[in-house]
């Protein structure tokens, strides 16, 4: 009658995902990031669930993006693998290798569906644990 699971698991997770290459092609900014649809995203291709994207630049100035002008932007996974691609015509703003991409509820069906396809293991994903009170 219900599936309450991914009410409780989602906000439980976020994932921080580092930028590892990027260029601009046809004014459309292309990001590759170090996880992907093969990993912790595999639930875009099946569960169609929203994903929450905060982009976090790793300058002192303006972290948060706030203000800044935004970009038709692509964003794909590590895997080389064409339907590796986690967000398309998504805005974003210039970002830079090693920025950060903050995925926020990915506490139901993320890493634990991810599999090794070509070579990106989903198990050598770090999880850090923090408790608030």
């Amino acid at each position: 009658m219900a599936e309450p699971g991914r009410f409780f698991a989602n906000p439980s997770f976020t994932l921080a995902t580092s930028i590892i290459g990027k260029r601009i092609r046809g004014g459309v900014r292309e990001y590759w990031i170090n996880d992907g649809v093969s990993g912790s995203m595999n639930f875009l291709k099946y569960d169609h669930d929203d994903v929450v994207c905060t982009p976090l630049r790793l300058t002192v100035k303006n972290p948060t993006c706030k203000g800044l002008k935004a970009w038709n932007s692509t964003v794909f996974g590590p895997t080389c693998d064409a339907a590796d691609t986690v967000f398309k015509d998504f805005q974003l703003p210039e970002l830079d290798v090693n920025d950060r991409l903050v995925f926020h509820n990915m506490g139901a069906y993320t890493s634990s569906r991810g599999n090794d396809f070509n070579g990106f293991k989903t198990s050598a994903i770090p999880t850090y644990v923090t408790i608030f009170n």
